[in-house]
């Protein structure tokens, strides 16, 4: 049977939280955990590896419930979340599972070489798993922090 995710987690406790609040009202969710295939295939620590899914008949019924239990008692607390949209439907990497390109792009994660990204599936937007922090840059554009090109400031730092 085909389901369809409605909210990712890093962890299992909180998906089976959420499943169990689901089936208590009716409707059927399954939890679906990808953890051991990422470390396996893409080679990296599993993030949104837990994927909380229902059948798409219970698509709709099932979200807006979970938004009612998010506003109440913040039930996506543990969520991986889209910084966009909000959305707890997310993929990690950015990849498809249902081709074998993405093997072949799985070995260039591995090796550096393109980076690892959230997906959110509502809105399409990525997301690095790290920001990367622009360093504070003089009138000149030299870095602050130099000892090199700013040493009164090194000076400044020491005790």
């Amino acid at each position: 049977m085909k389901t369809v995710p409605v909210a990712t987690f890093d962890e299992l406790e909180p998906a089976m939280r959420l499943q169990e609040r689901l089936r208590q009202t009716g409707i059927p969710a399954i939890i679906h955990d990808e953890s051991k295939l990422e470390r396996f295939w893409f080679m990296s620590e599993p993030r949104a590896a837990i994927h909380l899914e229902v059948s798409p008949p219970h698509f709709l019924e099932s979200c807006r419930r979970i938004s009612e239990w998010d506003e109440t008692d913040h039930a996506l607390h543990n969520a991986v979340r889209c910084p966009e949209c909000h959305s707890s439907r997310i993929e990690f990497p950015q990849l498809s599972r249902k081709s074998v390109m993405p093997g072949l792009l799985s070995i260039f994660m591995a090796l550096g070489i393109m980076p690892r990204k959230f997906y959110c599936m509502d809105c399409h937007n990525t997301w690095p798993v790290f920001v990367k922090l622009d360093r504070k840059l003089d009138l000149l554009g030299w870095p602050l922090d130099s000892k090199l090109w700013h040493p009164e400031r090194a000076r400044s730092r020491r005790p």
